[in-house]
């Protein structure tokens, strides 16, 4: 671009076509010389085929004046039908959608921010700053028209900062990007319609889970209960049997989820014995050994029934029917398993299946004391049960009692 020599070399510029406040102003002569340049520069541009429109902008730093034009192409002025002085408040009032590409200062991120017209006033000076420090800045805007049609700018300028005039100029040019601007709001639009179609797919789902859910509980509970009136007992072994386990997965460190499957899950521990005599399991006296290995089998009953179903919940209390009465030396029944070959669930369970026992009534035994069947537990700790999980279990002696003292009365079980 050629250098003007003096400001007499831009008398030109005061005609019709100019709007501007800088080269009319009280300014520095190197701003001025600098607005001239640009002008001479863009009005050329204006002569030719060119489809970019060329402007100079600026604004006072130091105020929070809108921005001004000292320059806008005639095919701009045409557009809005306006004169250059008008361009600034046109163009704001006809933003209907604005797409930010702000440039950072400390690096060379894009980070993109699409705004509403009403979100403009709070970050403009943000982004004039930005534009200010990296010395250019990216704009996309939707314009809707006087005669109703809808363009999409894309405005590319660089920033250049005059600060003995705390002025700034922008020297950029618009680009018409409608047809490109218009593919990506489709695509978008469609992009919308599946995020909204696969939310109400995942909340349909979640509503069935839940009735799924609801039904499995509802279904084990029933089952249970069944196996208990046949194994003369009530709901209050099994309600306080899933409460102490709930003390046990919560120490351990179990999240919310597989805790709630052990407390449900646990409920289902002894469902095979719907399938043992009810003269064996209503037994005054102590069984002999015939009775004792019918009993035994309800482990591999109770697994068989709920075998064939993929739910967390029916798997766990699977597992819990089938390993509740193995032993940690590798005594137990019915496969003799040991140690950490039993699952949590089943060592868990192991406990609290034998203390809540020894505490109930039963047809061939009393009731035992707490403190008694404490120290029984104790006296299993690394050959019945696992040694860690003892000592989680007698840490909680005021925790167990007041589960005791809660369900003295039989009612549903509920998770707490």
């Amino acid at each position: 671009m050629s250098q003007m020599k003096n400001l007499q070399d831009i008398d030109w510029v005061f005609d019709q076509d100019y709007c501007g406040r800088i080269l009319q102003g009280d300014f520095s002569e190197k701003l001025k010389r600098r607005v001239a340049e640009c002008i001479l520069l863009f009005r050329n541009f204006n002569a030719t085929a060119n489809p970019s429109l060329p402007y100079v902008s600026a604004w006072n730093e130091q105020s929070n004046k809108a921005i001004w034009y000292e320059f806008a192409a005639s095919k701009l002025l045409e557009l809005f039908q306006c004169q250059s002085c008008e361009v600034s408040e046109i163009f704001r009032d006809s933003i209907v959608k604005w797409c930010s590409y702000q440039y950072e200062s400390d690096s060379e991120t894009v980070s993109q921010k699409i705004l509403g017209r009403d979100a403009l006033t709070d970050v403009r000076k943000k982004l004039r700053d930005a534009g200010k420090q990296s010395g250019r800045v990216e704009a996309i805007y939707k314009l809707a028209l006087h005669d109703n049609r809808v363009i999409w700018f894309k405005d590319i300028a660089t920033v250049e900062s005059f600060p003995e005039d705390q002025i700034c100029l922008s020297l950029g040019a618009l680009m018409d990007v409608t047809k490109e601007m218009e593919k990506e709001e489709q695509r978008q639009a469609e992009e919308e319609a599946l995020r909204r179609k696969h939310a109400e797919l995942e909340r349909e789902l979640e509503k069935q889970s839940k009735k799924i859910w609801k039904t499995q509980i509802e279904m084990i509970y029933r089952l249970a209960q069944a196996a208990g009136y046949h194994d003369n007992s009530t709901g209050l072994h099994i309600t306080k049997m899933s409460h102490y386990c709930d003390l046990i997965s919560e120490a351990v460190g179990l999240n919310k989820k597989e805790r709630e499957l052990l407390f449900h899950a646990t409920s289902m521990h002894d469902v095979g014995k719907i399938a043992i005599a009810e003269s064996i399991l209503q037994k005054p006296g102590k069984l002999n050994e015939h009775e004792f290995e019918m009993v035994k089998t309800h482990s591999i009953i109770g697994a068989k029934l709920l075998s064939g179903n993929n739910s967390p919940l029916l798997k766990m209390a699977r597992n819990i029917a089938l390993t509740h009465h193995e032993r940690w030396d590798g005594e137990g029944y019915p496969n003799g398993l040991s140690g950490d070959e039993i699952p949590l669930s089943g060592r868990i369970a192991a406990i609290c299946d034998v203390f809540d026992a020894l505490i109930s009534e039963r047809p061939y035994k009393k009731a035992w004391h707490i403190d008694d069947a404490l120290s029984e537990v104790e006296k299993g700790k690394g050959t019945k049960f696992d040694p860690e999980l003892v000592d989680i279990f007698l840490s909680r002696k005021s925790h167990i009692a007041a589960i005791q003292k809660r369900f003295q009365f039989d009612h549903e079980p509920v998770y707490a």
